[in-house]
């Protein structure tokens, strides 16, 4: 974005001494500002396609089938592996449903992870993305499975809201815990006669181990560049006062657009200190009045309990033999007008164990916020709800219900808990900071 905030410098002085200027000239500016600001919009275009999937994968790990179909335009479609297409938003919110009842269930494990987007939006009002798919799925004493594919989907803005138009999920992968893909690989799934779709499956194909690729809605951006060509319009003969006002507003908006990198950058870099137990480093980037809330251990507030509080997780620095990988992703980002607070909803995937004693894995929910102060974003509350923690020999299939970590006597916070769950088997679903972003539907937690 750089690019547009080094046009904007060079477009302002410009545009302030043409107060007298001719028509031609100030047509000439308007245009060159209008190129702009499409390219802006592109840009926010891809956040909140960004975002819309990824809050879709968030819903959809809850079993909010109505939340997540509202996601859809009217005359959508849905293809999951061979399953065939269904088409239309009430056809597609049954079929969601045929796949268990409404909202977070008991013994049910259903995380469905949104992963390595590649966006293209066109200046039309459609996009294009395509989005690696990783499920981790669970009914309690009965079946636990991997399972990894690729979407290539399309989007439609309609009314000036981005929704999903084709969701198109190719299985490339599904194995029971038990047996891992080096022993077990199941075929994709096959239309239901119970409940038939609309159209047969628009491709035919095997899961692993045979070899798929599937196909990319882009060529190659190196060996084949795609350079668009923008057909931008304009307002003619607009007076030098206008155009600043435009160029005061895309300023505001690249502000925008800019502090949502930086928060996403910040919560990575978050991730990748826990994962080496770099607890100063990791206490570095709050701010001095900061919190942070894992695993229900309690409230730690300011730098000095925040770095006691991660002497729970290990001692600073990772040693020989433990294994403390801290993955972040799925961040659905939500920055304030002013651009001095934001929110965050992310998840987590942490690898952790001793080699040769124990290796565990735990899935998990962020509900962060960050603030900016003298011009620099930190971490304000860091509040991580888990939602299993799981042996590597055991996976989810015989968990038994157990609670969070919870408080350390010898370590405890400053204050208690400000929330109360179960992990699974337990069914809990951590409040939302954003309301659907299609129907602005607010989402009760009981």
């Amino acid at each position: 974005m750089n690019i547009f905030r080094l046009l904007l410098a060079c477009l302002l002085p410009l545009v302030s001494c043409l107060s007298f200027a001719q028509e031609n000239d100030l047509n000439f500016l308007a245009a060159e500002i209008a190129a702009t600001e499409l390219e802006i919009q592109l840009l926010e275009d891809e956040n909140d396609i960004e975002n819309l999937q990824r809050i879709f994968g968030f819903y959809i790990d809850k079993h909010q089938w109505t939340q997540a179909a509202d996601l859809f335009a009217d005359d959508a479609t849905v293809e999951h592996g061979g399953e065939g297409i269904y088409a239309g938003k009430s056809r597609i919110l049954e079929y969601f449903q045929r796949m268990g009842a409404e909202g977070p269930q008991e013994g049910i494990l259903n995380d469905h992870m949104q992963l390595q987007p590649v966006i293209h939006v066109s200046p039309d009002g459609t996009a294009k993305g395509r989005w690696h798919h990783f499920s981790q799925e669970a009914e309690l004493r009965v079946s636990h499975f991997w399972g990894t594919g690729i979407y290539e989907n399309e989007y439609i803005k309609d009314d000036g809201v981005w929704k999903i138009s084709n969701l198109h999920l190719y299985s490339t992968m599904r194995t029971p815990v038990d047996d891992g893909w080096q022993v077990t690989a199941l075929p994709r799934s096959e239309a239901s006669t119970e409940f038939p779709p609309d159209s047969p499956a628009s491709v035919d194909y095997e899961n692993y181990p045979a070899v798929y690729v599937v196909p990319f809605h882009y060529d190659n951006p190196v060996t084949a560049p795609n350079v668009a060509q923008l057909t931008v319009s304009f307002v003619p003969s607009q007076t030098a006062e206008d155009l600043l006002a435009e160029l005061d507003a895309m300023d505001h908006r690249l502000d925008r657009l800019e502090d949502a990198d930086h928060i996403e950058r910040l919560q990575t870099i978050y991730g990748y200190y826990l994962a080496r137990n770099q607890w100063d480093e990791l206490t570095g980037i709050f701010a001095s009045d900061g919190t942070i809330e894992i695993a229900m251990r309690g409230v730690y507030r300011g730098a000095a309990s925040i770095r006691r509080n991660l002497n729970l997780y290990g001692v600073q620095d990772e040693l020989p033999g433990e294994l403390h990988n801290h993955m972040q992703y799925q961040p659905v980002i939500h920055v304030e007008d002013d651009g001095q607070t934001a929110r965050l909803r992310s998840r987590a995937f942490s690898m952790m164990g001793s080699f040769g004693r124990q290796g565990r894995f735990m899935g998990g929910t962020y509900e962060n916020i960050y603030v900016k102060r003298d011009g620099q974003w930190m971490m304000f509350k860091d509040q991580q709800i888990n939602t299993y923690f799981a042996g590597t020999d055991d996976g989810w299939i015989n968990l038994t219900r157990s609670a969070p970590p919870g408080i350390t006597a010898s370590n405890p916070p400053d204050e208690p808990p400000s929330m109360e769950f179960e992990m699974y088997p337990k069914a809990f679903l951590p409040p939302y900071h954003y309301d659907n972003p299609v129907t602005g539907r607010v989402e009760v937690v009981e």
